[in-house]
């Protein structure tokens, strides 16, 4: 499975993406991303100007969607927030 996170927002717009294997996130990450899904955050964004949104999308192996949350930037932790400034390969 594949975690594929993509942040879209903040003063240039401009759109960053990572993905990653699960079995290649730390284990900071897998626990924040656990706690995540789990917690379903509302989607609501945050007061202010340029702020973030994250979409956290979990992929099967055979690149069909598994589950997909829309995290406002408050909500999102650091430890997964980094994935999505990994270029694609």
């Amino acid at each position: 499975m594949r975690v594929r996170i993509e942040r879209r927002g903040g003063l240039v717009g401009a759109k960053a993406v990572g993905e990653r294997d699960l079995a290649e996130l730390t284990a900071a990450q897998r626990d924040a991303l656990d706690k995540l899904v789990r917690s379903s955050p509302d989607p609501t964004p945050s007061p202010g100007y340029d702020r973030f949104t994250y979409t956290v999308q979990l992929k099967n192996d055979d690149g069909s969607e598994h589950l997909k949350v829309t995290v406002p930037e408050d909500k999102m932790p650091d430890t997964l927030a980094q994935i999505s400034k990994i270029p694609l390969p």
